[in-house]
């Protein structure tokens, strides 16, 4: 499905995604451009408004946790794709913090991800990143992520499909 320039994935993820994704930006205490820029994108890319992601920015800004976020019923696909995203958002600017190492593990717990679906969805997002430009939030590619996660853990996404 196409809206405007930006690709509308067919997995919805909530809000509530992209919150804990502006926390792991924010927590390094310096907010990089490309991170910024790749939170954008992916919310827009699963159909989430400007003003809807400027109330998320806001929140985190001003210091919302990852623990005190009241997570909808999530599938395990859905959890293993936030936390990809959140691993790759992390790395966007180049590196991942101490700080932000740390809330991957919070938000891993967080979803209840077991270190097997934790490490998938690492391995898919370096693999994407891998790709010319990928590691370029201007040109990721979601669909590829998501191509990616589903050959790393079919079992997740084939019961998201069910449900």
């Amino acid at each position: 499905m196409r809206s405007g320039t930006v690709e509308v994935m067919a997995t919805s993820l909530p809000e509530e995604t992209f919150l804990a994704l502006a926390c792991v930006v924010h927590a390094d205490g310096r907010l990089a451009k490309s991170e910024l820029q790749g939170l954008r994108r992916a919310a827009a890319s699963y159909g989430h408004t400007d003003d809807a992601l400027g109330r998320v920015e806001a929140e985190a800004a001003a210091g919302t946790k990852i623990e005190a976020i009241v997570w909808p019923e999530l599938t395990a696909w859905q959890k293993a794709l936030t936390y990809a995203f959140a691993v790759w958002v992390a790395k966007a600017d180049g590196s991942v913090s101490r700080d932000e190492q740390e809330l991957l593990r919070v938000l891993g717990d967080a979803l209840g991800l077991d270190k097997l679906r934790r490490d998938a969805a690492r391995s898919a997002t370096y693999d994407i990143a891998a790709l010319p430009g990928g590691h370029r939030p201007d040109q990721y590619d979601f669909g590829a992520l998501e191509t990616q996660l589903q050959a790393k853990l079919p079992g997740s996404y084939k019961e998201h499909l069910k449900g």
